[in-house]
C-alpha cells in the first residue's frame, strides 16, 4: 500500500483506501456447519492519508492494516450483516473498477491456499495466479511454488506506476 501510493505519487493530502479481502469463516461464532458451501468474505477497508503513509515509516502502514483486521472480529461481521439487511439497494454496494482504482488498492491473499498442491500426474505446479487482473488497483499475494515462505505480488498498475512500484517495493 506504501509503496502503491508512493509509485503513483498522490498528493500528501489525497485520502487512499486499502481493501483487504477477509475470510469470516474463522471469526464467526457459532461456527458455520462443515458443509457450508457459501463465501463469507467480509472487506476490512483501513484509510490513510498518502502523505502519511509516504512520510512515515512502514510500520505506520502496517499498523493501520493490522488495526483494520484486528477490526474484523464476531461483532463487527455480525453489524455488518444487519448493516446489509437493512439496505433497500445492495447494487449501491458492490465494488468494482471505481473502488479499487488510484488512489485506492485492493489486495487479496492466496498465501493459505493450497494452490501449488493439484497434481495431475505430472508433478506440482510451477506457477499458480490470476489469469488476468480486471482492474487497476487489484493485486493478489501469491505463495512461493517451492513452500520456502516466499511470496510474489501480482499487481495490476498503470504502466508509469508499474516501474516506480517496483523500485520502491524493493526498498522496504
Amino acid at each position: 500500500w506504501r509503496s502503491t501510493c508512493k509509485a503513483r505519487e498522490l498528493p500528501d493530502d489525497q485520502e487512499t483506501k486499502l481493501y483487504i479481502a477477509t475470510d469470516g469463516r474463522s471469526r464467526w461464532h457459532p461456527q458455520l456447519p462443515p458443509g457450508y458451501f457459501g463465501n463469507v468474505i467480509f472487506t476490512a477497508t483501513p484509510i490513510a492519508v498518502a502523505g502519511e503513509m509516504q512520510s512515515k515509516p512502514t510500520w505506520y502502514a502496517a499498523g493501520k492494516i493490522h488495526d483494520a483486521l484486528v477490526r474484523m472480529d464476531n461483532d463487527y461481521l455480525k453489524s455488518a450483516l444487519d448493516y446489509l439487511e437493512l439496505q433497500p439497494d445492495l447494487s449501491a454496494l458492490v465494488r468494482g473498477a471505481h473502488s479499487f482504482q488510484c488512489p485506492n488498492l485492493g489486495i487479496t491473499s492466496w498465501v493459505r491456499l493450497p494452490i501449488h498442491d493439484a497434481d495431475f500426474g505430472w508433478g506440482r505446479p510451477i506457477f499458480m495466479g490470476p489469469g488476468g487482473i480486471a482492474y487497476e488497483g487489484l493485486s493478489f499475494i501469491l505463495p512461493s511454488p517451492t513452500n520456502d515462505g516466499s511470496m510474489s505480488v501480482a499487481i495490476s498498475l498503470q504502466a508509469q506506476h508499474m516501474k516506480l512500484f517496483e523500485k520502491f517495493i524493493y526498498d522496504i
